[in-house]
């Protein structure tokens, strides 16, 4: 089955988003995981209409349904990722995107070396791959994954949205998971 058209992937004449690419290697694990928790942040967040945000694999099989552990516990804490299938990044889409969010620096060296500027691409610490794991395993994967993309928001993407006045930092003081850092 080919891969979907970079032009019905995301359209770029969306420019009131910023465009976010989450990147592992079959898009069956992690990177859906991943687009499926930071989708919900936006949400939370009412940022859901400046970040567009979708995910893909290095090695994906395009069509692959996403692992039944990774929907699982991503509908724990409120996430639907059920309908995700699997899809492979193409290099023609490597300009669309604003952002990469790569599962390991091997993936994010590879992003490089296929052209994409390394200001592009932020580096999570090491986000191990729990395919073929138990719930255990794809828990603590979801919980360093949400870790690590409150992080990328705070540090990074908050950042890159400095234009909505309507954002104020919140004190680090207590609790660091309440509100993502910000509150409107």
């Amino acid at each position: 089955m080919p891969g979907p058209d970079p032009g019905d992937v995301v359209r770029r004449d969306v420019e009131s988003h910023m465009k976010i690419l989450f990147v592992c290697t079959g898009n069956t694990c992690r990177s859906p995981m991943a687009e499926g928790i930071f989708r919900k942040m936006m949400q939370d967040l009412g940022q859901e209409e400046k970040v567009l945000c979708q995910s893909a694999g290095l090695s994906a099989v395009d069509g692959m349904p996403v692992s039944e552990n990774a929907v699982l516990v991503c509908r724990e804490v409120g996430v639907d990722i059920s309908e995700h299938m699997a899809r492979r990044i193409t290099g023609e889409e490597l300009p669309v995107w604003d952002l990469y969010f790569p599962m390991s620096k091997t993936h994010g060296y590879i992003l490089e070396q296929a052209g994409v500027p390394q200001t592009k691409i932020y580096i999570p610490k090491y986000i191990a791959d729990p395919f073929g794991q138990g719930l255990e395993v794809y828990r603590e994967c979801r919980d360093k994954l949400t870790s690590q993309l409150e992080q990328f928001y705070q540090s990074f993407v908050s950042r890159l949205l400095v234009f909505d006045h309507t954002l104020q930092p919140v004190s680090r003081e207590g609790n660091p998971r309440e509100g993502y850092g910000l509150v409107p």
